[in-house]
């Protein structure tokens, strides 16, 4: 654990703990440091408890630079460069390396192949320290949700190794009495920065997983380290701005928009976080000096590696965010219990130097076993059960179907014929490209199919509330459809209606749509999504493999969903209601005649898709041929 040595309080010649010895100066940074993991955790263990917990982040950016600020500038003797980063590493590295270790065996044995695919690049980023630029590119529609990712927390951590590569040197070259100036005026220029990037449309993932934008909070610890900012205040003095640094920082926890974030609104918990720092004295420092806030101070580093990997496993195998309290007190158990073994047997063996793993040899043994163990769960996770057809995992070969983007033609079905049918909606509609084959074939009919994910792409849809991701293609697709809905005299259109129709804004866009067609006498099918069910059936299916217990139950509002879209349909005249989602084919999803059918709790696969397809073909003919 880092140590600010000017700044110590009286300890005892005698400590034993290895929680006190590691806490034997600045103990109310420990406390602060236990306030910002505890806000991280509630954050992530439910959004609700503490809606802007996730600034706990930014408090520990915070104590970093204060922190390394005081390593380098109170030296007795000359800097060594090389010693400063092999205590980074002695810090960072063994415990990170454990837990990637850990979770790349856990993630082996829970993940369906598709999904560890995803883990294994999120892996590779997060060795090298690079994972908040991983981060900040993702957004595959068919990987797993954010918070079912293990690795997501890494980002913090990888920013904090790129920042200690230059610091050293952006403090040590600038002259001592120009460092204030330089590191302030660094601070304001790229908060600005930051604050422009936040207004360019579509970019704020990009700044928050940006280094130059948590810079400046690494730096205004830095600047209460250089100024000694704090240091000779009055015991009332230190009082009043302890208080007020407390206050600041629990409106934070509570009031920042996470949709405008890092920017200008960053600097309001990094000030906060640096008043505690500077109050060194006072009610508020002897609080965070007590034994509990610095007995989960020391663990701060080891909880936030554990604690998301906890809940993203959780949240995968039981297929919901939302934790209830079983979860939860197991959810804490394991995360405390793994933050005591890795801080007791990890982080001070490595940097206690009486420890077991202290010297640079055993520090290169445990790493590389623990670079051994991740690269042999890629057999692992293969070798859990027998692989399952591609066809079944996937509802279409992406780079083949206009999903997203234009390839080709974008015909389906029986294309010795003119196209007669647009196809248009999101991945509902896009796992309907094989469907669409098999009713043109027999139907004799030439089928466009024209696709987005999270986006019905019709003029005038709400392209903002999707994720944002998806919002570049949701664009495209709206604009290479406008001539093939001007043009069509059938539209087909599917979509997840559960997604979709609790949206006014997209109700009133689907009426407006409706209402156009109605008026050009544009025949309009709007198909019901099909089934929705609460758990992954792949996913059922692994787990079932591990011994590990399952129950696959039906989604209780996409049905809710189908009526109030199909209410809506009812109100114009060329436009037809059409739902399967309770017919002979879906009475046994997600299967259909012994073969799982569904390539994850709400998509359709290859052979579900052409079955579906064989299904409803001598339904759809007359429809698609017939007035009404």
């Amino acid at each position: 654990m880092n140590v600010d040595k000017s700044a110590s309080i009286p300890t005892k010649a005698r400590v034993t703990n290895p929680l006190e010895r590691r806490t034997a100066f600045r103990r109310d940074i420990q406390g602060l440091r236990a306030i910002a993991v505890l806000a991280v955790m509630l954050f992530h263990a439910c959004k609700n408890w503490l809606p802007s917990g996730f600034v706990g982040v930014d408090v520990f950016f915070v104590i970093s630079g204060f922190i390394i600020c005081s390593l380098i500038i109170n030296q007795n003797k000359p800097f060594n460069w090389f010693e400063f980063y092999l205590g980074r590493v002695r810090r960072i590295v063994p415990a990170y390396g454990a837990m990637l270790a850990v979770v790349s065996v856990a993630s082996a044995l829970l993940f369906l192949t598709e999904d560890f695919s995803f883990f294994k690049k999120s892996l590779e980023s997060a060795a090298l320290f690079l994972s908040n630029q991983y981060f900040s590119g993702f957004g595959s529609y068919f990987a797993p949700d954010a918070h079912e990712l293990p690795l997501l927390h890494t980002w913090s951590l990888a920013i904090e190794m790129q920042f200690y590569l230059f610091f050293p040197a952006l403090i040590l070259f600038t002259p001592r009495k120009y460092r204030a100036y330089v590191l302030g005026a660094l601070c304001f220029t790229l908060l600005s920065y930051s604050e422009w990037q936040l207004s360019v449309q579509d970019n704020q993932r990009y700044v928050y997983y940006s280094l130059v934008a948590r810079i400046p909070e690494f730096l205004l610890g830095a600047l209460i380290a250089v100024t000694g900012f704090g240091r000779d205040w009055s015991l009332k003095v230190s009082s009043l701005i302890g208080w007020a640094g407390l206050a600041l920082l629990l409106l934070c926890f509570v009031y920042l928009d996470d949709q405008h974030f890092p920017g200008a609104l960053s600097a309001l918990p990094c000030i906060a976080a640096a008043l505690l720092i500077a109050s060194r004295s006072g009610p508020v420092s002897r609080v965070l000096s007590t034994k509990g806030f610095v007995w989960v101070g020391a663990l701060s580093y080891s909880l936030y590696l554990w604690h998301w990997p906890v809940l993203a496993f959780m949240r995968y195998y039981i297929g919901q965010y939302d934790l209830t309290t079983p979860w939860l007190v197991a959810f804490l158990l394991a995360t405390f219990s793994l933050a005591w073994i890795s801080f007791r047997y990890v982080e001070c063996a490595t940097r206690d130097k009486g420890g077991a793993l202290a010297k640079p040899l055993s520090l290169m043994v445990l790493l590389t076993a623990a670079g051994l163990i991740a690269v042999a769960s890629v057999d692992l996770n293969k070798k859990i059960e027998k692989p399952l057809p591609l066809e079944m995992t996937r509802y279409a070969p992406a780079e083949v179907i206009c999903h997203g983007r234009i390839v080709g033609d974008c015909l389906r079905g029986d294309n010795r014929e003119p196209a007669s049918v647009l196809v248009l909606g999101d991945s509902h509609a896009a796992q309907l490209n094989e469907f669409f084959d098999v009713v043109g074939q027999q139907d004799r009919l030439s089928v466009r199919v024209i696709t987005a994910s999270n986006c019905v792409p019709i003029p005038g849809f709400d392209v903002e509330r999707i994720p944002d991701y998806s919002r570049a293609d949701c664009r495209s697709q709206i604009s290479e459809l406008i001539p093939y809905i001007n043009s069509a005299r059938v539209i087909v259109v599917a979509a997840m209606w559960e997604w979709q129709a609790p949206n006014p804004e997209f109700m009133q866009g689907f009426s407006r749509f409706l209402d156009e067609a109605d008026k050009r006498q544009v025949k309009v099918i709007v198909l019901a999504q099909i089934p929705m069910f609460e758990f992954n059936p792949l996913r059922a299916r692994r787990f079932s493999s591990l011994g590990l217990p399952v129950n696959v139950r039906k989604n209780a509002s996409w049905e809710k969903s189908n009526n109030d879209v199909a209410e809506l349909v009812s109100r114009y005249k060329s436009a037809k209601f059409l739902d399967f989602s309770h017919s002979e084919f879906f009475s046994s999803a997600p299967f259909y005649s012994g073969n799982l059918i569904y390539m994850d709790n709400h998509h359709l696969n290859e052979l579900g898709a052409r079955e579906y397809g064989a299904f409803a073909a001598p339904f759809l003919k007359n429809i698609l041929t017939s007035n009404y």
